[in-house]
């Protein structure tokens, strides 16, 4: 299961879980909490709090706005938070802006995505080229931009 893997803040998962939505219950309205949440069944509402673990059979049709997400289920709505971990699982869409982004490969974002600080922007380790040889495609990749503006210029 995903959510024992170690993230980047992998520090703040060892918080207990105080609240849990279980994936029969079905929610309509805004939720606000405190602690952190695991969410298994589906919520037609806004959501805010503190620490939000959306589970592989979660719903969202709204808005999130929390410190931490771990999205495993399906949001429709926007999310901005601070810390954002989205699954192989997870699929977004809406706009998105947090200040530290992980994605694991064969997550669904669909929509704007903002990273408030381009330095805390960063993949989850293991589904990404190397530093090196990122750099290295990055530039010349630029070289060729400016290659074929001297071409037509």
């Amino acid at each position: 299961m995903g959510f024992f893997r170690k993230h980047a803040w992998a520090g703040a998962e060892k918080q207990m879980i105080t609240s849990i939505v279980g994936a029969e219950m079905q929610l309509a309205g805004d939720i606000a909490f405190k602690g952190k949440l695991r969410l298994d069944g589906k919520v037609e509402g806004n959501i805010r709090g503190d620490y939000l673990i959306l589970g592989e059979t979660g719903v969202v049709l709204g808005d999130i706005a929390v410190n931490t997400f771990v999205c495993s289920g399906r949001v429709e709505g926007n999310v901005n938070v601070r810390k954002l971990s989205v699954a192989k699982s997870g699929h977004i869409q809406g706009k998105v802006e947090s200040m530290d982004l992980a994605v694991e490969s064969g997550a669904v974002l669909h929509g704007e995505i903002k990273s408030r600080s381009q330095q805390e922007l960063r993949l989850v380790p293991g589904s990404a080229l190397p530093d090196e040889e990122w750099e290295g495609r990055t530039q010349e990749a630029g070289l060729r931009k400016q290659g074929k503006k001297s071409q037509l210029a």
